[in-house]
Order: structure tokens, then sequence, then C-alpha cells
């Protein structure tokens, strides 16, 4: 779940595809594999992937965003 903001954002998991399960608690199954997915403000996604591409992977790459709390990084080892 991303903050408060005034619209809807990309957030990508780069280095990995990922499957969208579910939409704030919702099962969302008509998702396919993407890199890509759209959140809607204060919007929660349960998302799968393999982690198979090893290093540090940022969701998102807009300062702006990092500013407002809506930037991390994904491990794998």
């Amino acid at each position: 779940t991303y903050g408060d903001w005034s619209s809807d954002v990309c957030s990508s998991d780069l280095g990995h595809a990922f499957r969208v399960l579910s939409r704030n608690g919702k099962a969302d199954p008509a998702q396919g594999w993407q890199d890509t997915v759209l959140l809607s403000p204060r919007e929660r996604v349960e998302v799968a992937f393999v982690a198979d591409n090893p290093g540090d992977w940022l969701h998102c790459r807009i300062l702006e965003h990092a500013a407002g709390g809506m930037i991390g990084v994904v491990r794998v080892a």
C-alpha cells in the first residue's frame, strides 16, 4: 500500500516479471505476467514472482515518489 497522493502511479519490480494476485484483498485472476502495475491512491496490490535474478531491485525510480515514501528495494540473494 502506498501513501496519500492524488493520482494513479505505476509501480514496477525491475528485473522480474510478476502476476497480480489480488487488489485490496480481492482476487484478480485475469492478470497475466507483467513488469508494471497501475496503482490508485491507497490501493493495496499483492503480487507473486520468481526470485531468480539476484540483486537489489527498486520498485520505483521517480525521486518525487521517494520523497513521499513510495520507494523501496526488493533484495534477491
